[in-house]
């Protein structure tokens, strides 16, 4: 982002903090808190770099923060609400800072969730439920293989594991880290 304007930091950082906060009580993150962000993202985005350019750096960040994260949600990694806080995160970051923000949540939220195997002693099972997850990937969906373990669906079952992380909080944690990276 080389610099972060004035009203881009405090922005960012109130809707990251606030998500995070819902996150970790709720579990979820709530569309409004989206939708604000998103719009005071625009004003802000206008207001700093004119109406045509500033549009044009909301819809690029808002595509590029959500676009990284999108994969966790459509392999069922993480909820929609993360990848929509961070197409909110983005349209105030433009597209490079997005990016960058992004690959910071991702690196943070991996390290967070090999710890906390670690911790709960979950190496194993985390292991082998991320090995399903890439062989489901990579099989064709009309062609299971017959080797493998599967449900009643036809998707490879999944072993219990801890449960599932605030990603919320791994998005306020990247996002302030990559803020402060760019200062």
């Amino acid at each position: 982002m080389n610099g972060v304007p004035f009203p881009v930091g405090p922005c960012v950082l109130a809707l990251v903090v606030i998500a995070a906060i819902y996150d970790i009580h709720a579990r979820r993150i709530p569309n409004w808190l989206v939708i604000v962000g998103l719009g005071v993202g625009l004003v802000v985005q206008c207001a700093l770099h004119g109406a045509m350019e500033g549009v044009q750096m909301w819809v690029g960040g808002a595509l590029a923060g959500g676009a990284v994260l999108l994969p966790g949600y459509l392999l069922r990694m993480m909820g929609a609400g993360d990848v929509k806080l961070m197409a909110a995160v983005g349209c105030f970051c433009g597209a490079s800072g997005a990016l960058q923000a992004a690959l910071i949540v991702c690196a943070v939220g991996g390290v967070w969730a090999l710890v906390e195997m670690l911790r709960r002693r979950q190496v194993y099972a985390g292991l082998h439920n991320m090995a399903a997850v890439l062989i489901d990937v990579s099989v064709a969906s009309g062609g299971a293989r017959r080797d493998s373990p599967q449900d009643a669906g036809g998707t490879r079952t999944r072993r219990p594991t801890m449960g599932t992380l605030p990603y919320g909080v791994a998005i306020a944690t990247g996002t302030m880290l990559s803020l402060f990276v760019s200062v």
